[in-house]
């Protein structure tokens, strides 16, 4: 095949190093970055480029690459001006996710390669969002999150759930893989559809990646999909090559807590003494910043070396969400207040059991989860000077409930879940201790 190919190949690094693939470069002699064809000018050098200076190893994609034109022309792009600029945010921006990807990638016997796919996709933002309403590192569209662990609702819209959407996109494209049996097609698959790539190998009769492209078979997007992954492969795999990330340093790895009661992010992270941003960013998915109810089953992701810290938090503290206490007001609605604290009507519901649109009382009081900063005071607002005031301590001991707790400290369910800075259907456990009035005061 000549100096021309690129092919992937198993190399073996030591345990330390993050699994991940590359293909094998072939460079003329005295030049650091692989090239092409004679008649094509050259890609930028790499400073002491060697053979030896890859870190991605292990399984290879199936298949070589061939002397594309296509290659060439993202492998010049990417490796200068803006768009090279483009690649070193990209993986500045993949850092946190790359253990946890290269490890999903690797328990699923997958190419380590797919690793770089995201910088394709999104840019790896998690918050990325197509015109056409793809989100997410991997752009899962809504007609295409079935049969996968992708919940999207009022609360969450897991497309942007790095880790739910990782475990998807892989399965998605181990499938496509077994449907096609070539990485290339498997690829090409996931940017135009399973269905589309199929329909075009039938009705053409070739079955060949780059042949299909080169006959314009295939829509332009999908034709320019993996010349641009192997050029960001390329380029990624070489250590320190144009002072780009060296990410298979990152020892960032994550661990799920599951929750029994919702908690703000934010404070957890100030608890935790967590970069906030950071973990803001691992739960892109969340749309108020505040985790879903107990009853949801939803997992806190965290940093594996803040797990245990994280882990007492959560079974020590009380005021990780903060709640607005509203007494409902003539003519008041359940939509109206939701519009109001900018929360969706059954957040509302979900933190007060039993509430009834239409069976609304004067006087009633319901707990709101302040999930903005910003929302200014409503004339229901209850002062909550009274529970901050109060000075006494109860432990909580197996069958307790708030309800009957209250009825012992002659107060009500709703100041007793407000003192204690927790939803009305909290999950409380025996050994917790409750803010309470003193039963003189």
């Amino acid at each position: 095949m000549g100096m021309g190919w690129y092919l992937f190949r198993r190399q073996t690094l030591a345990a330390a190093l993050l699994c991940f693939t590359s293909f094998p470069l072939f460079a003329r002699e005295g030049t650091g970055l692989p090239t092409r064809s004679d008649h094509r000018p050259p890609v930028p050098a790499y400073s002491n480029f060697n053979q030896n200076d890859q870190h991605i190893s292990s399984k290879t994609w199936t298949g070589s690459l061939p002397d594309h034109p296509k290659i060439d022309e993202y492998l010049q792009y990417f490796s200068q001006g803006d768009g090279l600029e483009y690649l070193q945010r990209c993986l500045n921006r993949a850092e946190p996710f790359i253990p946890f990807i290269a490890s999903v990638l690797e328990e699923k016997n997958m190419p380590p390669e797919l690793l770089y796919l995201p910088v394709i996709e999104s840019a790896f933002r998690v918050d990325a969002l197509s015109r056409s309403g793809a989100a997410g590192l991997w752009q899962f569209m809504m007609n295409s999150i079935d049969p996968y662990d992708i919940t999207v609702d009022a609360w969450q819209d897991d497309r942007r759930d790095f880790w739910k959407s990782t475990e998807a996109a892989l399965d998605k494209l181990q499938y496509n893989y077994n449907v096609t049996g070539d990485w290339n097609l498997a690829l090409a698959a996931y940017n135009c559809g399973l269905n589309k790539v199929r329909r075009t190998i039938a009705s053409s009769g070739i079955n060949d990646y780059w042949e299909l492209i080169d006959r314009g078979l295939l829509p332009r997007e999908t034709s320019n999909y993996i010349p641009k992954l192997a050029a960001v492969v390329l380029l990624s795999n070489s250590k320190g090559a144009h002072n780009l990330p060296l990410l298979w340093q990152s020892n960032m790895k994550w661990e799920r807590i599951d929750l029994d009661k919702s908690v703000d992010i934010r404070r957890i992270a100030t608890k935790a003494g967590i970069d906030e941003s950071l973990l803001l960013q691992a739960h892109g998915e969340l749309n108020y910043l505040v985790t879903p109810p107990a009853s949801s089953g939803y997992k806190l992701k965290v940093p594996v070396r803040y797990g245990s810290k994280i882990q007492a938090i959560l079974e020590e503290e009380s005021d990780l969400l903060e709640f607005k206490r509203y007494s409902i007001q003539s003519g008041d609605t359940l939509s109206e207040l939701a519009e109001w604290y900018r929360i969706p009507v059954n957040m509302i519901y979900d933190f007060n059991p039993g509430v009834s649109s239409r069976n609304l009382r004067i006087g009633q009081v319901l707990l709101i989860p302040l999930v903005h900063n910003d929302i200014p005071d409503r004339a229901g607002i209850v002062d909550s000077s009274v529970t901050e005031q109060w000075s006494g301590r109860y432990t909580v001991i197996t069958g307790d409930s708030l309800w009957g707790i209250s009825r012992r400290f002659n107060t009500s369910p709703e100041e007793l879940a407000l003192g204690n800075k927790m939803p009305l259907n909290a999950v409380i456990m025996p050994g917790m201790v409750l803010n309470v009035p003193e039963l003189n005061e």
